[in-house]
Order: structure tokens, then C-alpha cells, then sequence
């Protein structure tokens, strides 16, 4: 009998081990993305991981600012939104789920041990994740509307009234605040209009690539200093320094100085991303050969 079950079972034991292993639906791509990843030039793949870097910082900092200051400003249906209070964090576990899950992708670019099957799961789940809470965001929002739920928003923040994340403003708004007058404002925007379309024709038409990157850098620069202006304008506007005072500011400020801050914050927050990524794009241009800037071919099929 022992013998006889030993044989029964032998021939399921060699199936078992002919059978292919099965795969996720996200496995079988990853090849391909890591060869055409591999087949760029070594500047294009620096110019990209730095990209990727800032983005999921910003949105690192963006999510914090609403759980620091209470509010979280939105793109919904009618335009910008607050969301206050509780909606901010819900909106701020949201933001922090997607910049985990294009982590990810960043750490699965420099260490192929991160690009396993384990790693695509998180990836997925930290997805979900974000369209789940975006979801409930937007219906927390919806409850938090006057007359209904308005408790939601009655939240304050954990910290509404420090300036740690205005940083470097309260201490370096005097250098800062000469961006904010009127007859350079409309310099920064045309300069950065005349410099991108620049771009655009060096990158498109006069296949100059390392110009075309060093103009595209100039108007994320141009535009970065219009709002670094107008963080500064907007912090000195509610405090009353520099002779500069707005009764609708300072009242802000004081009765709602979580909502005053985000919006400095915010301010702030559109400054440094074009002037961080512009800085990349520079450093691109005038390090990266040419070539290696132009557009790579396609990895082979694998």
C-alpha cells in the first residue's frame, strides 16, 4: 500500500514542477522598462531621477502643509478649493499614498532588488490606496459643505500658527520681497513665455537639444521667482513688515492663521519646484553631451 501511494503520487509531484509559476499581470513588462530605462544616456537617466525626486518631495511637503496648517488647496470641478480640517488630512493621506507609489518606481530605477513582483504589489496598493482616499476626500469635502457636516472642518491643524515650513521667509523676506514689485512681475511672466516658446523651437524644429534645455530651464526659473515674489508679498502682507499692510491680510491672519499660512505655504511650495527642476535642467545642458540629450532609440523587444 505504501508503494502504491508512492507512485500515485510521484506523477502529480513532477507536474507540480513542469508547470510554469505564474506571474502577475505587472511582471512581464518590467524587462522591457528596465532595458529602455538602462539604454538611455547616463545624463537623460540623471535629468529623470531628479525629476521623479522633486516631484515626490513636493508632494511630500504639499501633504504636509495640510495637516500642519489645516488646509489643502485642490483642483476640483469649480476651480482651486480649501479643504479644511479633517478633508485636508484624508486629501494629505492621498497625496502621500501616490508619492509612495512613484517611489517606488524611483527605487526600482537604481535598485533592482526593489523591482520584484513584492515591490509591483505595493505599488498597486499605494495606487488604490490614492484612488480610495481621493474618493472620500472628495466626499468628506462634499459633507463639510455649510449646513451639513461642518464639524469636519472646524479641525484647526496641528501646528496652524508656525512658520517652520515658510522657511526661508522669516528670516530672509527682505532679499526676497524686491521679486515681488509690480513692474518686474510682468517681466518674469513674459520672460518665461518668451523663453519656453524658445525652447520649444530648439527642442522641435532647430534640433538643438542642450539650448533647447537651458531656455526651458531659464522659464521654469523665471516662473519660480514670480512666485517666490509672491510668497514674499504674501507673508509680509498679513505681519505688517516693510510698510506694507492689508487689513483683510492681517485679520487672516489672526483669526484664521492656518488658512493665512497655506496659502503662503502654497505660494512658497510653486516657487521652489520650478526653481529646483530648472536648476536640473541647467546642470543638464551644460554638462550632458549633445547626443545624449537628443531623443534615445527604443530598447529591443524583449
Amino acid at each position: 500500500m505504501a508503494r502504491s501511494n508512492r507512485r500515485r503520487k510521484n506523477p502529480r509531484e513532477s507536474a507540480a514542477k513542469a508547470a510554469p509559476v505564474r506571474r502577475g499581470p505587472g511582471v512581464n513588462w518590467t524587462p522591457a522598462l528596465r532595458a529602455q530605462w538602462e539604454a538611455l544616456a547616463p545624463g537623460r537617466r540623471f535629468m529623470g531621477s531628479c525629476g521623479l525626486a522633486l516631484v515626490v518631495g513636493t508632494l511630500l511637503l504639499y501633504g504636509l502643509g495640510g495637516v500642519v496648517y489645516g488646509q489643502l488647496t485642490v483642483f476640483m470641478f469649480e476651480g482651486f478649493e480649501d479643504l479644511p480640517g479633517g478633508v485636508a488630512v484624508c486629501g494629505a493621506a492621498s497625496v502621500w499614498c501616490l508619492a509612495a507609489a512613484w517611489a517606488t518606481c524611483l527605487a526600482g530605477r537604481h535598485w533592482p532588488a526593489m523591482a520584484s513582483e513584492r515591490c509591483q504589489r505595493w505599488r498597486l496598493r499605494a495606487y488604490a490606496a490614492t484612488a480610495v482616499l481621493a474618493g472620500i476626500t472628495l466626499l468628506l469635502w462634499l459633507l463639510s459643505a455649510p449646513g451639513m457636516w461642518g464639524a469636519l472642518g472646524a479641525w484647526p491643524g496641528l501646528a496652524p500658527q508656525s512658520e517652520w515650513l515658510l522657511a526661508p521667509l522669516p528670516w530672509a523676506w527682505e532679499w526676497v520681497l524686491p521679486l515681488a514689485r509690480d513692474d518686474l512681475q510682468l517681466w518674469w511672466l513674459c520672460g518665461a513665455a518668451v523663453v519656453g516658446g524658445l525652447s520649444a523651437w530648439c527642442l522641435c524644429v532647430g534640433r538643438r537639444p542642450r539650448a533647447g534645455l537651458a531656455c526651458m530651464a531659464l522659464a521654469l526659473i523665471f516662473i519660480g521667482l514670480w512666485a517666490l515674489g509672491g510668497a514674499a508679498y504674501h507673508y509680509v502682507a498679513g505681519r505688517g513688515f516693510a510698510g506694507v499692510v492689508e487689513e483683510v491680510a492681517a485679520l487672516n491672519l489672526q483669526s484664521h492663521p492656518g488658512q493665512r499660512n497655506a496659502d503662503t505655504f502654497l505660494w512658497l511650495l510653486s516657487a521652489w519646484f520650478p526653481l529646483a527642476l530648472g536648476a536640473v535642467l541647467m546642470a543638464g545642458a551644460l554638462h550632458i553631451p549633445s547626443a545624449a540629450a537628443q531623443r534615445s532609440p527604443q530598447a529591443p523587444p524583449q
